[in-house]
């Protein structure tokens, strides 16, 4: 299982996160390319993203439309074969005192609901 903290900066990923992205992505280790085209070399692993943002993007069209994060990093690490990607949002921090709570107990409750599943849970039910 891999853990990510993962800030809402400019509506996608910190600098920081993606360059460490960029030194997982090396074919031959975390890709490959085929005749078919790239397959990736790490699957059989979940990713859980805890996420932290100012405003509120997941519950609306508009918000969906600027939100670059959570899309970029399951295509990324879908890349590399790890389909079990979760999210934890702690969303409308920076929305008042009330959001602020309510957000962090929305968050709390997602944790728990991410770690309680087996990692790969979903491929564990294909297999069977």
């Amino acid at each position: 299982m891999i853990v990510i903290g993962a800030p809402f900066y400019n509506f996608s990923i910190p600098t920081q996160l993606k360059a460490w992205i960029d030194r997982l992505a090396q074919a031959g280790r975390t890709f490959k390319y085929t005749e078919k085209g790239p397959v990736g070399l790490a699957g059989g692993k979940t990713v859980i993203v805890a996420s932290s943002r100012g405003g509120m993007y997941s519950t609306s069209e508009g918000g969906q439309a600027m939100e670059h994060q959570e899309s970029y990093l399951k295509v990324i690490f879908g890349f590399f074969g790890i389909t079990d990607v979760r999210f934890v949002r702690a969303e409308g921090l920076g929305m008042g005192d009330a959001a602020k709570a309510a957000a962090l107990a929305s968050a709390r409750s997602d944790i728990a609901l991410a770690v309680g599943q087996a990692a790969n849970q979903d491929q564990a039910k294909i297999a069977a």
